[in-house]
């Protein structure tokens, strides 16, 4: 899905900008605890699944994440790719946070292409998918939440990304804008509910065979088994460049909450349904949830 626009001299640099300032701001709000946060029932959309909960983080709040994965290919002569996700979201105003995350990966970064690394050439092998090669992406955004949650009504968020990637084939820029929407179908202690992410991603300055605008479609289904613990299942799928076949990817595990450290801990199997999705994936996920005390 990433690529770099031929002919780039810029190089992979894999900075660490993100983790930084989340480290910081973690300590910084550590001391506090979002008490009332941590009796509400655990959110069945969020990390290690590739769905984002519409929920903005509350005004003086902050959540960090920290994933890491593997991933193994059907095919090709580099076939395992570990990679590593962080993002810091900050509430800066009522249903209003800003959102900065660093993603990186070593290994097939043709096959891996939901990450948001580059390859060097479009639409067939080349040198660089012969052997394992190191990427990623600096984003940053803002999630925007429309409404509450009220009878049939949804939760309704937007949220909006300027994305730079970079791998060996050198830089590209990209925007995202998608809508997010939740709905509890079954309320209480041990909830049921839905998610669904609709959006575009749009690529400044493609190269010939690259699209300049693609759509992803991610939808999650998460039923709470405790108050704590919850079983999730997501469907992830995004258009690649022209000719290529859609990323399509199944996930199926468990998010639980450690509430006496403020932890939610999360664990993911995923399967590809296609050529251009990785065969396999397993991801774990550790998020802080942090803030003032209410």
């Amino acid at each position: 899905m990433k690529y770099a626009p031929r002919g780039s001299r810029v190089r992979c640099l894999a900075p660490s900008v993100t983790a930084a300032c989340g480290l910081a701001l973690a300590a910084a709000l550590a001391f506090p605890s979002a008490t009332a946060a941590q009796n509400e029932p655990i959110t069945l959309a969020d990390d290690p699944f590739e769905v984002t909960d519409p929920r903005a983080t509350p005004p003086r709040e902050a959540a960090y994440s920290i994933v890491g994965s593997y991933e193994r290919a059907a095919t090709g002569r580099v076939r395992s790719t570990w990679g590593a996700e962080t993002e810091l979201s900050y509430g800066v105003a009522p249903n209003l946070d800003l959102r900065i995350g660093q993603t990186g990966a070593y290994g097939n970064l043709d096959v891996r292409r939901r990450l948001g690394t580059v390859s060097t050439e479009v639409g067939g092998p080349g040198p660089e998918q012969e052997r394992a090669a190191l990427g990623g992406t600096t984003r940053l955004g803002a999630l925007y939440q429309l409404t509450e949650e009220s009878g049939s009504r949804p939760i309704v968020g937007l949220l909006g990304r300027v994305r730079s990637l970079y791998g060996p084939g050198g830089t590209a820029y990209e925007t995202e804008a998608t809508a997010l929407f939740g709905k509890t179908l079954i309320g209480g202690a041990r909830p049921l509910g839905v998610s669904l992410n609709i959006g575009t991603v749009y690529r400044f300055d493609p190269t010939p065979g690259e699209r300049t605008s693609r759509y992803l479609v991610n939808a999650s289904a998460g039923q709470a088994l405790t108050r704590d613990t919850a079983l999730v299942i997501t469907y992830a799928r995004e258009q690649q460049e022209k000719g290529q076949p859609d990323y399509s990817l199944v996930q199926v595990g468990m998010r639980h909450r450690l509430r006496d450290q403020r932890t939610i801990l999360g664990a993911a199997v995923g399967f590809g349904l296609n050529r251009n999705t990785p065969q396999f994936q397993v991801a774990l996920a550790v998020q802080w949830e942090l803030g003032a005390s209410k």
